[in-house]
């Protein structure tokens, strides 16, 4: 009976090593991970912009780079808000696809804000919360 799991791991072994798949071609992050587009990349540079002036409680800044963000409901009603709270309302739309887009992207990072319960992504390890902006600049931490 030993003998027969030795063989069996042995056969899923060289399986493995005559397909090329490995375990870590599936994590988040690895070298495999899909490349993004160049329409994806500007998308995440739009909204880095967005997050670095709501952070920076910059609500004119934020309506300004949210409106580069063409095609996207989200952005589209960032540009409107009225208040902080509104825009930061939209933004977290608007950060459910940049998460999902960035994540296990190199250079990309998904934070946490559990006073606000929401993630976001930025460039930077170093917190910067746009949905309490500088009233509680660094709460938050890195997922990934």
């Amino acid at each position: 009976m030993k003998t027969h799991h030795i063989l069996i791991v042995a056969a899923l072994s060289l399986l493995g090593a005559a397909t090329g798949l490995h375990a870590a071609d599936a994590m988040p992050g690895h070298a495999h991970a899909s490349a993004l587009t160049d329409a994806q990349k500007q998308f995440l540079s739009g909204y880095e912009a967005v997050r670095a002036a709501l952070a920076a409680d910059d609500l004119a800044a934020a309506k300004t780079a949210a409106a580069a963000l063409a095609g996207s409901p989200a952005a589209a009603a960032l540009t409107k808000a009225q208040s902080l709270d509104a825009a930061r309302g939209s933004f977290k739309k608007l950060s459910s696809q940049a998460v999902q887009l960035a994540n296990g992207q190199r250079g990309y990072h998904v934070a946490y804000c559990p006073m606000a319960d929401s993630d976001w992504v930025q460039t930077t390890k170093t917190i910067g919360n746009p949905y309490l902006g500088r009233q509680m600049s660094a709460c938050g931490d890195i997922k990934n």
